[in-house]
């Protein structure tokens, strides 16, 4: 990631975890050539999915967010993650790579998640996953942070 994205993330990182315990874990892409046929795109996100899946906890639940997916608002984001709270659910974000989630992961998932009906760039996605996360724990917590 370029060192803007790090910077970027690590503070709002930084901030959200007095509110909520948060952990980065970034899974490799599978490799991609130059002159790949659909198939092979194909398996890329097969394989990825398998990473993404393998990785998961028994007890988390399992979030896909993708373009097509429901769309919240700020404020019906600090509901749904006091829910998660008070049902002491483990929650796994789940990003796809350059070509989307697997199948398989889209199956597993409980809900799948937009951030934005804009295909997003992945590292933009990662900062601003991460700042609408510490904005609903900020609703939550009557910080100043979020003003409507």
């Amino acid at each position: 990631m370029p060192s803007w994205v790090i910077t970027g993330f690590e503070d709002y990182f930084k901030r959200i975890q007095p509110f909520v315990s948060t952990q980065l874990i970034e899974l490799p892409m599978a490799k991609r050539g130059k002159n790949d046929s659909p198939a092979d795109i194909l398996k890329y996100c097969q394989i990825e999915g398998e990473t993404i899946l393998n990785a998961l906890k028994p007890n988390e639940v399992l979030i896909a967010l993708e373009v097509g997916g429901r769309e919240l608002s700020t404020e019906k984001l600090a509901e749904t993650m006091q829910q998660w709270t008070l049902q002491g659910q483990d929650i796994a974000l789940a990003i796809g790579g350059p070509d989307g989630l697997s199948d398989d992961v889209r199956k597993m998932a409980a809900w799948h998640w937009s951030l934005s009906k804009l295909t997003l760039p992945h590292p933009l996605v990662r900062i601003m996953l991460i700042e609408q996360l510490y904005r609903a724990m900020s609703i939550n917590h009557n910080h100043p942070y979020h003003r409507a």
